[in-house]
């Protein structure tokens, strides 16, 4: 299976957008090791098979598909989970097996965990992922290695690279763009942020979807799809589930997990009924059965542009 080169046709993409959830448990948190240490995940009450059967049923009320970026780890512990979310019609994405930050691996040990997500995923499902998702964004300018090893390993397309300073790198294209790289043609989709003089906003997901009032949402999405360019939005199951605090975590994690949180299923519903959503399988004209519905070249082609001396992640 090959990705597609060109733009799905202007009529096939106008007001489409793609909703996408990152299957993890409430304890998959970067970067808290101190607080959840991984040798006591095993041991941990998981409360991602109902977390995940509230997204499923506010999915189900729209008809809507998403695309579902399943960890590794979850799979392997719950894989009637992920069974019963393929059976509904979403597409299943790659989201790492550990949670693990992706520029803190060497190459051959993100492609080790590429092929053992691939075997387990597809046991599940009998479709080969072809989507992945980096926890925490973790592909940037401190890897750029790791795109072309996706490439390599079969996969179509990327969500992994944010615009957005500190984790990634506001220099980075805001809509759907190509990357041809030296292993293979990889599609990167971004999530939805939004421009403001102080800088990108992360409007897509997380606290900076849950703070915003949806009517700005709501803007934004329109003006995007005037445009036909859709508009990226992911979810957790922890974030429709019943609220928990982690004792411990540090101010700026209790922020991200936490802040708005009430509002998460208001605006997850709102937007599921103003807009039409399909999985980026779907988008990208990746069908393993029919055709693809690509044709024509775009009409303003995204070129990657060179480096600018944008804020960018430095993690060591």
């Amino acid at each position: 299976m090959n990705a597609p080169n060109r733009f799905p046709r202007r009529d096939d993409r106008a007001a489409i957008n793609l909703v996408t959830v990152d299957l993890e448990d409430w304890f998959h948190i970067c970067e808290v090791e101190h607080v959840l240490p991984r040798r006591d995940w095993d041991g941990l009450p998981s409360t991602v098979v109902q977390d995940t059967e509230k997204l499923l049923e506010i999915l189900q009320a729209s008809q809507v598909r998403a695309t579902f970026f399943v960890l590794g780890y979850v799979a392997d512990k719950h894989p009637e989970l992920v069974a019963r979310i393929h059976r509904l019609g979403h597409e299943i994405g790659y989201h790492g097996w550990d949670h693990e930050l992706i520029y803190r691996l060497a190459p051959t040990e993100f492609r080790r965990m590429l092929r053992r997500g691939v075997e387990c995923l597809a046991s599940i499902t009998g479709v080969r992922p072809v989507g992945f998702r980096a926890p925490q964004w973790s592909i940037n300018d401190l890897n750029p290695w790791a795109l072309e090893v996706l490439a390599e390993e079969g996969y179509l397309y990327d969500s992994s690279r944010i615009p957005l300073r500190f984790i990634g790198n506001e220099c980075y294209p805001r809509q759907p763009h190509a990357l041809h790289l030296s292993t293979g043609l990889l599609w990167e989709i971004p999530p939805l942020v939004l421009r403001t003089p102080w800088g990108n906003y992360p409007a897509g997901g997380g606290w900076g979807l849950r703070c915003l009032p949806y009517a700005m949402i709501r803007r934004q999405v329109n003006r995007l799809n005037g445009k036909q360019i859709p508009a990226l939005f992911y979810f957790h199951p922890r974030e429709v589930g019943p609220p928990r605090k982690i004792v411990g975590l540090p101010f700026i994690k209790r922020f991200v997990l936490e802040a708005g949180i009430w509002s998460t299923k208001d605006h997850l519903s709102r937007l599921l009924a103003d807009f039409k959503f399909i999985p980026i399988r779907e988008y990208l004209g990746i069908d393993q059965e029919k055709p693809s519905p690509w044709g024509l070249e775009p009409r303003h082609p995204i070129k990657e542009k060179a480096a600018k001396p944008c804020n960018t992640v430095r993690f060591h």
